[in-house]
């Protein structure tokens, strides 16, 4: 190829000086007319070889890099072809050097003039165009860089050939390298990106509390504040070897569900759902700052590296959604501006991109399958793109990206213990504050004010377990000292209340507007957004809202600027994420506000006309808590009439019907007892544990409705069932739950060890779990103000406990009986003596610690049979361990480059996992000669050669993730390969027959 370049640039050259000069002529022939000289036409060809070298060696390279893999007769092809197309070349003055021309356009030009090679296959066509583009720009640099010459000056150029060869060698080297997917090379791409990647950390990096106005709202540190929740994983494709099950975060394979970080590290693509306020967005600021700063942990740290593009879809509800040159334009502002060209594509072709997509809900739901259609395009177009997707429930069910390649978890409601750090995090944050209803110093009075009225009153316990809630909870409570709400609908009544009026009012702010006239503002554009399906709206266009309604109001005299300016900066309900655009601070204020307009204008048939969309459901509900009792009447019974002629809705409309039994007052007691008839006819008992979420929605009253015993019915419906009454939270439950704890099918004793953590942890083991025989005597324990009640369980034999924290030793475990599996979050050194006691203990995970004292209390655990550990230094007594066959680490950097300090362990089996380095392996098979199962994750599973020298191995997992695997050195081996879809492998058609590929 350099050659050809070479040839025709020389050939263009010494053509130059008659426009009639035959181009088809040889550069042979062209130099025999212009030289006498054997010595000159000699220095002719020597300046060509060199100019050739001199392209060859820029090319090779970048190839190299691109197309390692591919087969060599199909590189040879693919470059034979460039070739051949440069050979028809039209290099006329008029076609190449027009005076000034700028290279890249006239590079642009030879390449339109070249037919695309059809022959080749689709990687060696990539090949083709990616190798004739830059050798094109090559060619146009050299002729533009060949000096002009008249005839008689020819000899005394070639005699300065030297110095010409010199010239271009520096030229050439410092040419951009383009390719199709960088026209104008890449060499400013780490400049922008650092500097992107520090735009993003400290923009998103703040976590407004909601309850206090806009302008007094302390910004906390996402990154500080962020609050991990559990999710239940729906999708069900774990892989046969779970990495998670040694070094996952919180994972709950008891209960079937996890902390959302290691669900979302199990995958490359997930889908997220979960109700309003339950925190998607939070979590996917969270993920966008953490990459960012390169700061992932645990499950999630082989993401660091990635770049986040975060996509708000609901600015695009009625636009065109964005290819991936646009990610930037909302999310970096004024950055996106300086951004190479084709730097997102060349981002997510490398595998370094974190595709954040924000709200599925948001978007009408005539567009959704838009949605679904692009987000099929951007996986197929980037397959080693990270892709995280959120959404309602309602708006996407578990399956729905499900062909596309994407898990699906559900973000489940916040524990109580999980509450009580909501709690700590929000009071810390606020002391913070501008301004406070309270002295700093009387916070953690409230505090404890607070957590008294949640253990007493089941009714705020439920509202707490929303994230969105109880941050409201936390608000009203500073600046009272009577009880908080009892439903929701009082709650977001407060709120607003608080946000809109007493907030300027115990601070003396006079306003242009009264809290009345907010309200009305407030209410005239919710309804306007749902009736458009939208959530957020030009401002623009928001000002000619104002505009429209203000004619209405006699009392306000301002513009429509001035008034929705001031609406942004003092009511705490509306805002300007970005500028430009305007929307309500959550989406449920949006909600609340928009039922209240729907009811004071009576739009009552527009509200059941469109009761089947899930983007109306909520406004339905709360739509009957302020509608009067002959509007309530009259949605309640259209919403049942097209339930019972429209089949295809009936379910869900039945649903609503129910769930809107949680905010009505005073309803007519003929649809009162039609609605009750409908929930022990249709709903009730649950057929399966997915239907208990919509059945809870009812609220407690649902208790009234479940049967007293589940004899009759089937294992599911007797799951689900259990579920409901646990869900709700209330002591009069417990009861209930009692009489169901007889039952001994598998499935309802696992929902009763899950509804533990829902009431008070002393009583609920007395009267419920002490003589229930559980799962074959086993039980699942995540919440450590659960252990000490466990020796009340009168059936245990089996005791798991996983218990996140960190806590900074094992005395908490102390008396637990029957302990066979512990995974506990340490730090530091930990102390394994209180370890001595349990001598049932078959499985020991901790992979925090960093150092280990009374090692030899594992000697007397003789059932021990795995070990997870997180620093190899200091393991030299292991050693005397010689049974412990089970050995997982997950190395520290700091842990030290060898497993010397294992060597004399008779391992069988060996994981290894994320933050090693590939040289941990020397000598693996000199220390370890009987291993015949390794598992390798992360970086260290990059360098296999030290692999090929354990001969009893029978079995290698690998996940790496980040980098494509290089299988060529273990070709020669005989075992069983585990490999992950995700993973790009090098070589894997080159594996010999010895070695069986099988997928996780």
């Amino acid at each position: 190829m350099g050659e050809a370049v070479a040839q025709h640039a020389a050939k263009s050259w010494l053509a130059r000086r008659r426009a009639s000069r035959d181009r088809t002529a040889s550069l042979a022939s062209l130099a025999a007319e212009e030289l006498s000289s054997i010595r000159q036409r000699d220095r002719l060809d020597h300046l060509v070889v060199g100019i050739g070298h001199q392209v060859g060696d820029q090319l090779e390279p970048l190839l190299a890099a691109k197309f390692a893999s591919l087969p060599d007769g199909e590189v040879e092809a693919a470059l034979d072809a460039v070739v051949d197309a440069l050979r028809e070349l039209d290099l006329s003055d008029e076609a190449l050097l027009a005076a000034d021309a700028d290279p890249e356009l006239l590079a642009r030009r030879v390449r339109a003039t070249l037919v695309r090679d059809a022959g080749l296959s689709e990687p060696a066509t990539r090949l083709y165009e990616i190798a004739l583009d830059q050798a094109c720009r090559y060619l146009v640099q050299v002729i533009r860089h060949l000096p002009a010459f008249q005839p008689r000056a020819l000899a005394e150029v070639l005699a300065r050939a030297s110095q010409q060869a010199a010239l271009l060698e520096d030229v050439l080297s410092r040419l951009p390298r383009t390719s199709l997917h960088a026209p104008t090379g890449a060499d400013t791409d780490e400049e922008f990106r650092d500097e992107y990647l520090r735009y993003v950390a400290n923009s998103v990096d703040r976590l407004e509390l909601l309850g206090l106005t806009m302008r007094h709202r302390p910004k906390l540190a996402l990154s500080v504040a962020y609050l991990s929740l559990s999710v239940t994983d729906q999708d069900h494709r774990g892989s046969r070897f779970e990495f998670d099950r040694w070094f996952g975060a919180d994972v709950d394979h008891g209960h079937g569900s996890m902390r959302v970080e290691a669900a979302i590290g199990n995958a490359d693509r997930t889908l997220v759902r979960g109700e309003a306020g339950s925190g998607k967005t939070t979590l996917l600021d969270w993920l966008a700052v953490t990459a960012a700063r390169e700061a992932f942990t645990d499950r999630l740290s082989s993401w660091n590296g990635l770049v986040p593009l975060v996509v708000r879809l609901r600015r695009y509800a009625d636009s065109p959604l964005p290819r991936p040159e646009q990610f930037l334009d909302h999310a970096a502002g004024w950055l996106a501006g300086l951004m190479p060209r084709g730097w997102v594509h060349r981002v997510l072709r490398a595998g370094q991109g974190l595709v954040l997509v924000d709200g599925v809900d948001e978007v009408p739901a005539g567009r959704r399958r838009l949605v679904r259609e692009w987000l099929r395009e951007l996986v197929t177009a980037f397959p080693s793109a990270r892709v995280v997707v959120t959404s309602r429930p309602a708006a996407a069910d578990q399956r729905w990206l499900h062909d596309e390649g994407f898990g699906s978890v559900l973000l489940e409601q916040m524990s109580p213990a999980d509450v009580r750090v909501f709690l700590q995090r929000w009071h810390e944050a606020a002391r913070d504050a501008e301004s406070l209803p309270c002295a700093p110093e009387d916070l953690p009075v409230a505090e404890r004010r607070l957590l008294r009225q949640l253990d007493n009153r089941p009714h705020l316990r439920a509202l707490a377990a929303s994230p969105l809630l109880c941050a409201m909870l936390c608000a009203l409570n500073l600046g009272r000292t009577s009880e908080l709400p009892q439903s929701r609908m009082e709650l977001y009544q407060a709120a607003l209340t608080m946000l809109l009026d007493l907030r300027d009012a115990e601070r003396q702010i006079a306003g242009m507007l009264s809290g009345t006239e907010k309200t009305v503002l407030l209410r005239d554009l919710a309804w306007r957004l749902i009736q458009a399906g939208r959530s957020e709206l030009p401002l623009d266009r928001a000002v000619s809202f104002v505009s429209m309604k203000l004619p209405s109001m006699p009392t306000v005299e301002s513009s429509a600027e001035v008034v929705l300016a001031h609406l942004l900066e003092r009511s705490g309900v509306l805002r300007e994420p970005v500028s430009g655009r305007v929307d309500f601070v959550h989406r449920t204020f949006q909600e609340y506000l928009a039922a209240s307009e729907a009811t004071e204008q009576e739009h009552i048939e527009t509200l059941a006309g469109n009761a089947h969309l899930d983007t109306w459901r909520e406004t339905v509900v709360m739509a009957c808590g302020h509608g009067k009792r002959s509007q309530t009447k009259a949605l309640l019974t259209q919403i049942l009439d097209r339930a019972d002629s429209e089949p295809r809705h009936a379910r869900r409309l039945r649903l609503l019907a129910a769930a809107c039994l949680e905010t009505v007052t005073d309803v007519d007691a003929e649809v009162h007892h039609r609605i009750d008839r409908v929930i022990r006819d249709h709903l009730v008992p649950p057929r399966s544990v997915r239907e208990t979420r919509s059945l809870a929605s009812i609220g407690h009253r649902v208790l009234r409705y479940l049967p007293e015993t589940l004899d009759d019915l089937s294992p599911a419906a007797a799951a689900a069932t259990t579920r409901a009454v646990a869900l709700t939270g209330i002591a009069d439950a417990i009861p209930r739950l009692s009489r169901y704890a007889q039952d001994r099918r598998q499935a309802v004793q696992l929902e009763l060890a899950k509804a533990w953590e829902y009431f008070d942890p002393e009583r609920y083991a007395r009267e419920v779990l002490a003589d229930a025989p559980l799962r074959s005597g086993t039980i699942h324990v995540t919440e450590a103000r659960l252990v000490k009640h466990l020796p009340l369980l009168r059936n245990l034999s089996w005791t798991t406990l996983r218990l996140a924290g960190p806590h900074a030793d094992f005395r908490l475990v102390r008396g637990v009986p029957h302990l066979k599996y512990l995974h506990q979050d340490v730090e530091g050194d930990i102390d394994l003596a209180p370890l001595a006691e349990h001598t049932e203990l078959q499985q020991l995970f901790i992979p925090g610690a960093q150092g280990y004292r009374n090692l030899d209390a594992l000697e007397v655990l003789p059932d021990l049979e795995e070990l997870a550990l997180g620093k190899l230094a200091e393991l030299d007594g292991l050693a005397r361990l010689r049974k412990l066959d089970f050995l997982a680490v997950r190395l520290l950097p700091e842990a030290g480059p060898s497993l010397a300090p294992l060597r004399h362990l008779p391992l069988r089996y060996l994981g290894l996992y994320w933050g090693a380095t590939p040289e941990v392996l020397d000598d693996i098979a000199d220390h370890f000669p009987g291993l015949e199962s390794l598992h390798l994750g992360g970086e260290i599973a990059q360098r296999l050669d030290p692999v090929t020298g354990l001969k009893k191995l029978r079995e290698l997992t690998l996940r790496a993730k980040s980098k494509p695997l290089d299988l060529r050195p273990i070709r020669g081996m005989t075992l069983e390969l585990w490999l992950s879809p995700r993973d790009e492998h090098i070589g894997l058609d080159e594996l010999g027959p010895g070695v069986t590929v099988s997928y996780y």
